[in-house]
């Protein structure tokens, strides 16, 4: 069975990461399963918690989200890549749904999936009436939701350090571009965390100027 490298970039995610963690560790993964958090120059004690929970710890400057993932990329040893955001969670059988088109056909190079998103438990009502949860899957983007052979994420490239949000859309447009042969599969394979400091809340005027940034580079490119 082919080996799995699970990569975690994560930026003050001390309360969240046990849970997803453990939610990779008890997938049902028959091979070798590799789990690397990349710390992005946290303040809080993310870096102490991820070694307490005995995976391997890339320690960097706080650069973003794009260069935690390359730094996982540079570091992955298995066959397949996951992607996951330190505050979600893997679903039940997450893996086994993503590997069987792969088992099934060795020439699929990708599989995607569904994301269900859920409001953290500690929230207060207030805090809860504030956020806006989709109650019906929809598709995922990258974190949870796309296993990737190895082969096909180096086709990629690395992630674009100069977006700050808009590195995910991307990355996964010069995916299409390298003509990787993926599968979409209907099945929920994250549970996507809100909680007060989801980037998508956090950070949205870097997210228009790197969504603009991408459109103009792609419309250059025609």
């Amino acid at each position: 069975m082919d080996s799995l490298s699970v990569i975690i970039p994560a930026y003050n995610a001390e309360a969240y990461l046990g849970e997803a963690v453990g939610s990779v560790r008890s997938q049902n993964w028959g091979g070798k399963l590799e789990i690397l958090v990349a710390d992005d120059g946290s303040s809080d004690q993310t870096a102490s918690a991820a070694e307490r929970l005995g995976v391997t710890v890339l320690l960097l400057e706080h650069l973003g989200a794009a260069a935690a993932r390359n730094a996982g990329l540079r570091r992955a040893g298995g066959d397949l890549i996951l992607f996951l955001d330190a505050d979600d969670l893997l679903a039940e059988g997450a893996l086994s749904s993503l590997y069987a088109p792969m088992a099934a056909d060795a020439s699929v190079e990708a599989v995607f999936s569904m994301a269900l998103d859920f409001v953290s438990p500690e929230l207060t009502a207030k805090q809860r009436s504030l956020l806006l949860p989709r109650r019906s899957p929809y598709e995922g983007m990258l974190s949870g939701c796309a296993l990737l052979r190895r082969e096909a994420a180096g086709r990629a490239g690395f992630f674009n350090e100069t977006y700050r949000t808009g590195e995910t859309v991307d990355w996964l447009l010069r995916l299409r571009d390298a003509n990787v042969k993926s599968v979409s599969l209907p099945e929920v394979t994250l549970r996507r965390r809100l909680h007060m400091n989801n980037t998508g809340r956090t950070q949205k005027q870097a997210e228009r100027s790197d969504y603009a940034a991408i459109l103009r580079s792609r419309m250059q490119q025609k």
